[in-house]
């Protein structure tokens, strides 16, 4: 049996009711609703009920808490006073920065994107961590905010090629989610040529400006070059482009020679027919093809995969996960490598 409806009401019991049938639409801002539907929701059965209900309806729309969709039907006003008090105003999340300069935030509770266009985004860039302030919800819109703070940076660095005019320059970043070139002035440019592959920081960024203030840290090389796109790689995710002085000691110390102990502990394999399947290009050669006949007339086809984390024990902890990154054994397959020192 359904909820009943005092035949008079006091001032808080009214209130509260309304209160209530606020948050049937609230939670629904984008469905419209009657007034026999709003009593089906809040367990009201009887005549008398709907019939307050409706009135209450009416009052809230007279009152613009409600807007009507079609007759009879009504949805939350998303600039009525309720609603809005109702609403987060200031939310924290991840941007999502698209090539043409718009972009999304990503809510730290996954509560859904937050459109924020290139005007409101505020000099944030992809994946920083920000501030941002919701907007009232416009009918048929996704939700919409502005940037007011940028919490945490994602990247300290970037690369990109540089431009370099009479007066000025500039880096172009490889990156497209990195939607403004970065302004470079001539006496930052630490030896940097006009088409140069680049690595650069951001020094400042005025409000009044649309592009960041930076200068030149790296020079890598002409674009194209093996070794300078690969470093290019490295350095856009921030990799380190050289190992530190205690991890060159370590490689240092690691013998010419196999020592017995480790050929004890393998399959030695020096005797048999045993090819590379790297190309010569290759920057290691360390995957293989054996072939043998057998005693039995049959023929053996070895396959040798890479174990790299064994070369690297006594590297420190960081390095070796850098070094697992480079060139990770995977242990049901072949290994896996991006480009860098390691390899």
């Amino acid at each position: 049996m359904g909820k009943k409806v005092k035949n008079s009401l006091t001032r808080d019991e009214k209130k509260t009711l309304v209160q209530n049938i606020l948050g049937v639409y609230s939670a629904n801002p984008h469905s419209a609703f009657n007034y026999k539907q709003v009593s089906a929701r809040l367990g009201y059965q009887d005549r008398a009920s709907k019939d307050l209900i409706r009135l209450l309806v009416e009052e809230l729309f007279l009152s613009k808490e409600l807007v009507m969709s079609k007759r009879g039907k009504y949805e939350v006003n998303p600039e009525g006073e309720h609603f809005q008090k109702g609403q987060k105003t200031v939310v924290t999340g991840t941007v999502d920065m698209k090539g043409s300069g718009k972009a999304y935030v990503i809510p730290e509770d996954r509560s859904g994107d937050i459109f924020v266009a290139p005007e409101n985004t505020h000099h944030a860039l992809n994946g920083d961590l920000v501030k941002v302030f919701l907007l009232p919800l416009r009918k048929g819109r996704k939700k919409e905010g502005e940037i007011t703070e940028i919490v945490k940076r994602s990247k300290s660095q970037f690369v990109g090629v540089v431009e370099v005019s009479k007066n000025f320059a500039f880096l172009i970043p490889d990156n497209p989610s990195m939607p403004v070139d970065i302004h470079i002035p001539t006496q930052e440019l630490n030896g940097a040529r006009n088409g140069d592959k680049c690595i650069a920081v951001i020094t400042e960024w005025p409000d009044h400006s649309n592009n960041p203030f930076g200068k030149i840290v790296t020079v890598l090389g002409k674009p194209g070059d093996n070794k300078v796109e690969m470093q290019s790689i490295l350095a856009e995710f921030e990799f380190p482009l050289s190992f530190s002085k205690r991890a060159e000691q370590e490689a240092e110390r690691i013998p010419g020679e196999i020592p017995a102990p480790e050929i004890n502990a393998r399959k030695d394999f020096r005797e048999v027919f045993t090819i590379t399947i790297d190309p010569e290009d290759a920057k290691d050669f360390d995957d293989a093809l054996s072939l043998r006949k057998l005693e039995s007339g049959n023929w053996e086809v070895g396959v040798h995969i890479d174990e790299g984390h064994r070369e690297v024990p006594d590297v420190p902890h960081a390095e070796v996960d850098f070094a697992k990154a480079a060139h990770a054994d995977l242990g049901k397959g072949p290994s896996c490598g991006i480009p860098s020192p390691c390899t």
